[in-house]
């Protein structure tokens, strides 16, 4: 909340204050127009006081001739162009009201230029040496003013600042920052800041320069990466490599032969690595050398460096093999030959790895070898190897043709996979395979007929009648051979049958009289081996026995009531189970079972009968008497008085509008609303 004095009180305020500064002294105070000044530029120098009376007196360095104008309190002195660094102002002031009688006040602008400078690196830095960037500070006084800062883009990397407040012809300020230089430098831009400190937490900047630099690595000469043989008159591709090189898209490698350029095609696999690939068809036998060099272009100062081999040139044809078709136990000969070669050659036969040396006979640049066939040897290969030695290369140059042998042979032995049980119903495959050449035909036979031709025999659902044997036989145009396999069926139990002393029953009723013997019989079939079980009316019952007939077999010896009931056997085996059923009652019981059928049946018709009777006495007919109707010129509508009785027709639902509305007849008459309607 704010406070204001009445205009007494402020009065009687600077009354106190003068009064005060007479006793306690007075103030001397320097202000400037700005807080620092470029060497150059104008400035304008206050000195006041608050003694009454007082003698100022003002006096700078020599040389220093201000424009001035002085005052009651206060000088001001005017510098239209500053031209000295050291711009100290003195201000002292004589108060005869006052003790001390004697204060002075001085204050140091701080003057400076821009002059910032940067001593210009290398054209392009190398990575991983070490490099320094001078910065050169402009000239302030006093010096201690002055921060030289560096930058890394954005990034603050060194400051430098002196603490002695000399003058600028004591040296100027600098920064000198060491650093080794990167890959990540290439393309950076280096800043030098001057910043001038105007107070303990105010700076300014007055000056900055920047330098952008460029790197390079170039560690490794380029390799030629083809360092073979080259044969004459034949297109080959040589390439130069150059890696951890950058950056890459400014390196330029190239191809010479005896210092002519050849043409080539510059291939950057990756951000450091360039290659080279040239073309080169040579036309004649000998040595020659070729070199590669790589530089950059855009960077003169960095030197170029290069690889360089020795070629030979030389004429080698590839060998050639022949081996004939033949039939096993045929003696086959096999034949291995080159031809136009230059230099010295070795020959050989090879069998897989095995050199055939022993077994070969040579005449000039020909290999022959007789070899006996057999069916194990179809499909063996063999190599015709020829080795040339140059004079001037100490590797050699080995050439290959390889070339299989073909041996026809009968089919061995026929072998079928093996499943000899099958499920009904499933799906099932017999496949049959010989070792034969050329590839023989597959006929399976079943029953003396051909059911199917190829190495698979498929069945889609298995059935009863598949079972048995079945005969795979292959043949080609050499021999044949056949193999036989036979099939099981399995299946779930089926066509289960109850007999009562040897009458098949099965879901029907059985009568027997008291003190019976009564055996029940229960058939099945099925594979593999079905298992017969009775399941009896009450397990709890005496007088059955199923020796020495087995479990399929159910004897009583003499039978009783509790003996009544349904049998049911279950015949099961590993693939399923099957029911059957068959009812056994006493004599005498089969007016109980008719009157049970008949039972419901007249239940039925009892409830038929009732909800006719009812829905016809739902319907009704009679007649209405009209009372209190409205009196009315036409003679057919009786009034009210009469009440005559008179029957009603049926309306249709249809033409009916709400009961608490009148309707219009077709003859324009209003009928009469039903409330007036009594029945």
């Amino acid at each position: 909340m704010g406070f204001t004095f009445p205009v007494c009180g402020k009065f009687l305020f600077i009354l106190i204050l003068r009064l005060t500064n007479e006793v306690y002294g007075f103030e001397v105070l320097v202000n400037t127009s700005r807080q620092a000044v470029e060497f150059g530029e104008s400035l304008e120098v206050t000195c006041s006081t608050t003694c009454n009376n007082a003698s100022i007196i003002v006096e700078y360095k020599a040389g220093l001739n201000p424009n001035r104008t002085p005052g009651d309190k206060w000088i001001t002195d005017r510098f239209p162009s500053v031209q000295k660094w050291d711009l100290t102002v003195p201000c002292t002031v004589i108060c005869p009201s006052a003790k001390p009688t004697v204060k002075e006040d001085k204050r140091v602008v701080p003057v400076y230029n821009r002059n910032l400078s940067i001593v210009p690196p290398p054209e392009v830095l190398e990575v991983n040496k070490s490099y320094q960037l001078e910065c050169t500070g402009p000239k302030v006084f006093p010096n201690n003013r002055l921060v030289l800062t560096w930058l890394r883009g954005s990034e603050t990397v060194q400051h430098n600042s002196t603490a002695d407040p000399g003058l600028p012809e004591d040296g100027p300020l600098k920064n000198v920052l060491n650093f080794i230089a990167s890959i990540s430098d290439d393309g950076m831009v280096y800043t030098c800041l001057a910043d001038l400190i105007l107070d303990s937490n105010t700076t300014r900047q007055i000056a900055n320069a920047s330098v952008t630099l460029q790197t390079y690595s170039f560690p490794e000469p380029p390799t030629i990466l083809n360092r073979d043989p080259v044969e004459v008159n034949r297109e080959t591709t040589l390439t130069c490599e150059v890696s951890n090189i950058y950056p890459a898209e400014k390196v330029r490698l190239r191809w010479f032969q005896n210092g002519e350029e050849w043409n080539s095609v510059a291939i950057r696999s990756n951000s450091t690595t360039v290659q080279a690939t040239a073309t080169w068809t040579p036309r004649e036998i000998g040595v020659t050398e070729l070199n590669c060099t790589a530089d950059f272009e855009n960077y003169p100062s960095v030197s170029s460096k290069n690889d360089s081999i020795t070629i030979d040139m030389y004429v080698f044809s590839n060998p050639e093999i022949h081996i004939p078709i033949t039939t096993e136990g045929i003696p086959v000969n096999i034949t291995c030959s080159v031809f136009n070669i230059s230099g010295e050659l070795q020959l050989r036969l090879k069998k897989g790895s095995e050199i055939l040396v022993n077994r070969s006979a040579s005449t000039g640049l020909t290999i022959y070898h007789t070899e006996n066939p057999r069916a194990e040897l179809n499909g063996q290969q063999f190599t015709c190897e020829a080795e040339l030695t140059l004079d001037h290369h100490s590797n050699t140059i080995v050439k290959r043709q390889s070339a299989t042998l073909t041996v026809w042979y009968s089919p061995k032995k026929a072998q079928i996979s093996r499943k000899q049980d099958w499920i009904e119903g499933e799906s099932q495959i017999l496949t049959c395979r010989a070792d034969a050449n050329p590839v023989p035909d597959v006929h399976w036979i079943k029953d003396g007929k051909t059911i199917s031709r190829g190495e698979r025999l498929h069945v889609p659902s298995v059935q009863l009648g598949d079972g048995g044997r079945y005969i795979c036989r292959v043949s080609n145009d050499i021999g044949s051979t056949s193999s036989s396999h036979d099939v099981n069926i399995l299946y779930k139990p089926r066509n289960t049958t109850i007999s009562v002393n040897n009458k098949t029953v099965s879901g029907l009723t059985v009568f027997i009289r008291e003190d019976d013997e009564v055996t029940m019989t229960c058939h099945s079939i099925g594979n593999p081996h079905v298992t017969l079980g009775w399941e009896k009316p009450s397990q709890g019952i005496k007088g059955f026995s199923t020796s020495p007939g087995g479990p399929g077999v159910l004897h009583i010896s003499k039978a009783t009531s509790e003996h009544k009931g349904i049998y049911r056997c279950r015949a099961s085996n590993e693939l399923g189970t099957d029911e059957e059923q068959v009812e056994i009652t006493m004599e005498g019981d089969d007016w109980k079972m008719a009157l049970m059928i008949s039972l419901p049946i007249l239940i039925l018709l009892l409830l038929l009968i009732v909800a006719w009777i009812l829905i016809n006495r739902a319907r009704k007919t009679g007649h209405y008497k009209v009372m209190n109707a409205v009196p009315h010129k036409n003679q057919e509508i009786p009034s009210g008085n009469d009440q005559e009785s008179f029957p009603l027709k049926e309306v249709n639902s249809d033409k009916v509008l709400n009961n608490n509305h009148s309707q219009t007849n077709i003859n324009g008459v209003t009928s009469i609303n039903s409330a007036q309607i009594k029945q």
